[in-house]
């Protein structure tokens, strides 16, 4: 004979969501008010609502039960709720983005599997030394969408090589990035006789001009040619990389008009 075990009803089972949900949910996290596509299913709906995990609106952003208090009638939306958006993690994905370190860096501790788990949901991404993202190669680190879902600081990974050529554009040199069957990349400036070329060092690795804004923990590193004739710039770390431009381009620019010049 075989005894029926009762299930205990005093705790709520835990719930995840449904891939459908899932998906959703992932779709509200880049909106301001993270707001649910509105073809979400009305079942998908009233299951998050249960679960609390998302909170209806009114178009002048109340929630809906105060605005339909003070007489609104009209559309309604839904937004995630932080319990919503923790439900997107499992513990072990929620401990590896809440203790990131600098610059975003996911532990070396965090298992394989939940960085691969995260990196399928957009939420981590590796990148290489160099800046280049691959996946399952370098090192791991969160995402802006990772970022977004933490509710922590946006930071700017467009390549830092476009802001220094549009610094010397500023001044009317034209810049452009080469890059090399190593994969190491450089800003290149040629006028005359002149060839600069601006890149972050990469210790034992080369050196890149491409890697996100937020990467670039390294000063440029200038290297002119001046028909045989050669030099460095020295720019200073820690300054930030809109001032190491301005003093990349502004050191150029000293070199190319010095008096001095047209006599060597």
């Amino acid at each position: 004979m075989t005894t029926a075990t009762a299930r205990p009803t005093t705790v709520k089972a835990i719930k995840e969501p449904t891939r459908y949900q899932r998906a959703k949910m992932l779709e509200a996290i880049p909106s301001d008010t993270f707001t649910l596509p509105r073809d979400t299913k009305g079942v998908s709906l009233d299951l998050m609502l249960e679960e609390g995990w998302i909170q209806e609106y009114a178009a002048n952003g109340r929630t809906i039960e105060y605005a339909r208090l003070t007489g609104y009638q009209g559309f309604s939306h839904f937004r995630l709720t932080w319990a919503g958006r923790m439900a997107l993690l499992t513990k072990p994905q929620r401990l590896a983005l809440e203790t990131v370190g600098e610059r975003g860096r996911i532990s070396a501790a965090v298992a394989r599997s939940t960085v691969a788990a995260l990196e399928a949901a957009g939420l981590a991404a590796y990148f290489t030394a160099r800046g280049e993202r691959a996946q399952g190669d370098g090192a791991p680190y969160i995402t802006a969408l990772g970022r977004r879902l933490m509710g922590l600081d946006a930071v700017d990974d467009s390549p830092a090589s476009d802001s220094l050529i549009a610094a010397f554009a500023e001044w009317g040199l034209p810049a452009i990035v080469e890059r090399d069957s190593d994969g190491n990349t450089q800003v290149v400036v040629e006028t005359g006789t002149i060839r600069a070329t601006f890149s972050r060092p990469v210790p034992g690795m080369g050196y890149s001009a491409t890697h996100p804004r937020w990467m670039h923990n390294e000063a440029w590193y200038g290297f002119v040619n001046d028909g045989g004739s050669y030099g460095e710039t020295d720019i200073p770390e820690g300054i930030g990389l809109d001032a190491e431009n301005v003093w990349a381009v502004e050191s150029l620019v000293e070199y190319i008009t010095a008096p001095t010049r047209d006599s060597n």
